[in-house]
């Protein structure tokens, strides 16, 4: 199980159509790995120590991730491998129009992910300062590795619209061999809230990428921001609606910090115009 080659032409359908897609750039590629998919099957059990479990979250119930590479079984290690190598590095350079991509050696929240019956992952956009190498998140990588897998198993990658999360603008079915690379900024919602069918588990590899210069544009802070909420009554609903106003006003100073900050590049991904 490896990236397979890309040709040429391929390489330069794919950048035309990644500034241009909607809701936000991103490119999907369905038959990304090379291999057979029964190599899938091997995808950790469920019960397999290496695990670290999202335990009573809201936000993604019944999931599992493993971020640490020395744990990793040797078939997907290799795999992570490859798509930090420079030639990996260089496809998505090309694909993105991003210059100078990084890929984080601590695998931060990436790594294997796995969401067992009824998981679900409720609209977000994810961080965008890495506080821990002082890098910038550009890039999320998703692979899929769900042999038959359909729409009526659940767990389809969707992408919204708006910052609300009120209008899906495309749904993925995580088949075997799918490969999302999106944009990642305060813009990129997405998520999945169609719930996991049991018995089986939705397994993929999520890799990051980042830049050492600041985007053109704001692109997000130190926060993930979720934007669906259970709903809350008396006290928990009043300190939901403290959080978001607190979260607002973190936003607004990380986006005037943004503004003042020498090192910004030139945004390569700007939305072309129609």
């Amino acid at each position: 199980m490896k990236i397979r080659a890309f040709s040429e032409p391929e390489i330069e359908r794919l950048a035309a159509a990644f500034p241009k897609a909607d809701p936000y750039p991103h490119v999907v590629i369905d038959d990304f790995l090379e291999g057979d998919p029964a190599e899938a099957l091997d995808f950790p059990a469920p019960d397999w120590p290496g695990w670290r479990r999202y335990e009573g979250s809201e936000y993604q119930p019944e999931k599992m991730i493993c971020d640490h590479i020395d744990r990793i079984p040797d078939d997907f290690a290799r795999l992570i491998r490859e798509m930090c190598e420079p030639s990996f590095l260089e496809f998505l350079e090309r694909v993105t129009g991003i210059p100078k991509i990084i890929p984080d050696p601590y695998l931060n929240g990436g790594g294997l992910h796995s969401s067992g019956p009824g998981g679900v992952l409720k609209p977000h956009s994810d961080f965008h300062n890495y506080e821990r190498l002082g890098l910038f998140r550009r890039l999320n990588v998703l692979v899929y590795l769900n042999p038959d897998w359909t729409a009526d198993d659940g767990g389809s990658l969707q992408m919204w619209g708006d910052a609300a999360a009120t209008k899906v603008v495309r749904s993925v079915v995580p088949s075997f061999g799918t490969c999302v690379i999106f944009q990642t900024d305060f813009d990129s919602v997405h998520g999945f809230t169609d719930p996991v069918k049991g018995p089986r588990y939705r397994n993929s590899i999520a890799l990051y990428y980042y830049t050492a210069a600041e985007a053109g544009r704001y692109s997000g802070d130190t926060t993930t921001y979720w934007r669906q909420h259970e709903k809350r009554t008396g006290v928990g609903a009043l300190r939901m609606r403290a959080y978001r106003s607190l979260l607002f006003l973190a936003r607004g100073i990380a986006y005037l910090a943004h503004r003042v900050n020498p090192n910004r590049m030139k945004d390569p991904t700007k939305r072309a115009k129609r």
